[in-house]
């Protein structure tokens, strides 16, 4: 069950900016409001609100953004009453351990877990959910993970046969790489990643498929590594400047927390200096740090899905293991005007009227 979840007070929010959705095929269409699914927030709200205060840990990776914003203002719009406890694992995943024991000790109604290694720590793979390790006897809601099937979160997308569900945020690569020629044909993309981010690995291998497809070269450079195996921040700015002597024509910000979170603002001014136009999968970076382009759904508005997923849970007491993992079916293409007159990479008319334009 999914529900459109947007109230008029929500696109005012989101200053009603024009949606555009690519479809795999390679046409641009205008779609109307925001879809994630056919049934309406009214048939949702029709389950009472019980009088009692919920209790929801968030496990985060990285603080709280618009995405927790946009979960906590859905359901305190429902009415819900509840008690967050928020732990952040600032990237660190070795602090899991320490935060999954307080969990079996506090046991709360739901987990929120934001990003793939956050998730895959808290509940484990799919095929091996030992439950001495993970957590597994409380509903978790996820959001932010790019491949849950692949990164053995869950074996389907339409149920997970978990005590699990959540949401997807970004956009098939298809639909990525139809945005990124729709801006200008390109014969090369470079991509600079964490080699040991389980989210940017897959979309690596997902972005070799898609370019053979078309003829596109990928030029990839993996961030190195220290000799504890973790990438080293320092290295950020020469990977990417390996990548533009290499020939690549954009560079592809994928959902990896190191690169798009952690070195945002390194990677998008190293690629001005570079006059290396910049085309991210998440909305950050061309919002905050001046990378060029994005196709991405609202943070505010996946927080919101994700929240809607949370009161299916709580109040109509439905399983996870039974609500589908989704994303929103609309994403919106933004382009941050003061990098493109920078560059001097300036897009089609036609693609100017449906972005959503940045002048910062």
């Amino acid at each position: 069950m999914s529900a459109n979840f947007f109230d008029e007070d929500d696109l005012l929010r989101i200053r009603r900016r024009s949606l555009l959705r690519l479809a795999a095929a390679g046409g641009l269409a205008l779609p109307g409001l925001p879809l994630a699914g056919n049934a309406l927030i009214g048939s949702a709200l029709a389950a009472a609100v019980p009088d009692r205060t919920f209790r929801i840990t968030m496990v985060l990776g990285r603080g709280e953004s618009d995405n927790e914003y946009g979960f906590k203002d859905y359901l305190a719009r429902r009415g819900l009453k509840v008690d967050y406890t928020i732990r952040n694992t600032g990237g660190d995943t070795a602090k899991l351990p320490g935060i999954i024991e307080e969990i079996k000790d506090t046991r709360p109604d739901l987990i929120y877990s934001w990003g793939t290694p956050q998730t895959r720590g808290l509940i484990g793979p799919f095929d091996q959910p030992d439950p001495r390790k993970y957590v597994t006897d409380i509903p978790v809601v996820f959001t932010f993970v790019a491949a849950p099937v692949d990164a053995k979160i869950v074996p389907d997308l339409a149920r997970s046969g978990r005590n699990v569900t959540g949401t997807i945020h970004i956009a098939p690569i298809a639909v990525q790489l139809n945005t990124i020629q729709a801006y200008r044909p390109i014969k090369r993309l470079g991509v600079v990643y964490n080699p040991q981010e389980r989210n940017s690995v897959l979309t690596i291998e997902g972005l070799r498929a898609e370019t053979a497809l078309r003829g596109l070269e990928l030029i990839e450079e993996p961030v190195p590594l220290n000799d504890r195996g973790e990438p080293i921040s320092a290295a950020v700015p020469d990977a990417i400047a390996r990548a533009a002597q290499r020939g690549a024509e954009m560079l592809y910000i994928g959902p990896d927390t190191f690169i798009a979170f952690h070195n945002r603002s390194v990677v998008a001014a190293e690629a001005l200096r570079l006059h290396l136009p910049t085309f991210s999968v998440t909305e950050l970076i061309v919002r905050t740090d001046k990378a060029m382009l994005a196709l991405a759904s609202s943070a505010y508005g996946i927080g919101r899905f994700t929240a809607f997923k949370a009161a299916q849970v709580l109040l109509d007491g439905a399983k996870p293991a039974e609500i589908p993992v989704e994303t929103l079916k609309r994403f919106s293409v933004i382009i941050n005007m003061a990098t493109v007159r920078a560059l001097e990479y300036y897009p089609p008319i036609g693609l100017l009227n449906f972005a959503e334009i940045i002048e910062s």
